[in-house]
């Protein structure tokens, strides 16, 4: 007589449909303060299933290898590992880039970074010379490309890791003829000739001042893309004085920064020589960013 566990064990893994799945994992990741969505995007990958999919499948079973790659993923997820390195790409300004372990995973607030490069570059028209700083995904100097058509862009960084995915994505979304990847530590490799815009997203952590990282962030995403200097602004004073000499007259410098650096770094660029500065903020109101033009004036 055969046993009746093989048809014991079907009906146990039928039950685990969709929305038990994502319940399950849900729960074991509510520390994180994103459990559901973190579930959706983990489940969505190994079932190879788009958010929208998910939803309206609900009550579909999910097969016993999926459950085993799901359950794993949603404990590496529970260690601290970031999402985007498990299922190996991060939406950004409504596009997909690749992202691997060993660099900075893009945040939706550099998507306000890329608006205010926009805004600054409809006062230039036609072709346009744009330098993306630290570069890490290439998220920022690409979404730039796709969006302006006629920029011509060159993306550097000092992590070979970080220009590998740059030329990655520059790659999968073919704007090659059009982007370039340099290997520099901030301006040391560049050529002298001159941008109408330089965008950077450059590390600004405190190793001893100003607000922490969370643990699982500095834990596993790239320190050298994290930190810098005491007090954060080693790379943002370094490039306030030095960008002039790689700005045409009229161009513009757009950089990410803390919010508590904000007002400091606007006041660097004005004696800097920089004009029209200004401060642009994140959806919660709070200053992300400073941005000024250079107009030629005592270098």
């Amino acid at each position: 007589m055969n046993s009746p566990e093989p048809e014991r064990h079907s009906l146990r893994s039928a039950r685990f449909t969709v929305g038990a799945c994502l319940s399950s994992a849900s729960g074991k990741l509510a520390h994180l303060g994103s459990g559901r969505i973190d579930a959706e995007v983990l489940l969505g990958h190994v079932l190879g299933w788009t958010k929208t999919e998910l939803h309206t499948r609900i009550t579909d079973p999910v097969g016993e290898a999926h459950q085993l790659v799901f359950r794993d993923l949603v404990e590496q997820r529970r260690d601290g590992i970031p999402v985007a390195y498990l299922v190996g790409w991060k939406d950004f300004y409504s596009r997909r880039f690749w992202v691997r372990p060993g660099v900075l995973v893009p945040r939706p607030e550099t998507e306000m970074l890329v608006d205010e490069a926009l805004a600054l570059l409809q006062r230039s028209p036609g072709a346009t010379r744009i330098l993306d700083l630290c570069c890490g995904t290439g998220c920022i100097g690409i979404t730039l490309a796709l969006e302006t058509l006629t920029g011509q862009v060159v993306a550097s960084d000092v992590d070979p890791v970080a220009l590998k995915q740059t030329q990655e994505n520059i790659s999968f979304f073919g704007v090659e003829q059009r982007i370039r990847v340099v290997a520099s530590d901030l301006f040391d490799a560049l050529d002298p000739t001159p941008y109408d815009l330089i965008v950077t997203n450059p590390p600004y952590v405190g190793t001893k001042l100003g607000p922490r990282p969370e643990e699982r962030v500095a834990m596993h995403e790239p320190n050298g893309a994290l930190f810098s200097g005491q007090d954060g602004t080693d790379h943002l004073k370094a490039i306030v004085e030095r960008a002039p000499a790689y700005l045409i007259e009229g161009g513009s410098l757009v950089l990410e920064c803390a919010c508590f650096q904000a007002e400091k770094i606007e006041a660097w660029m004005t004696d800097r020589g920089f004009a029209q500065t200004r401060l642009w903020h994140d959806l919660t109101g709070l200053p992300r960013g400073v941005s000024g033009r250079w107009e030629g004036k005592s270098l």
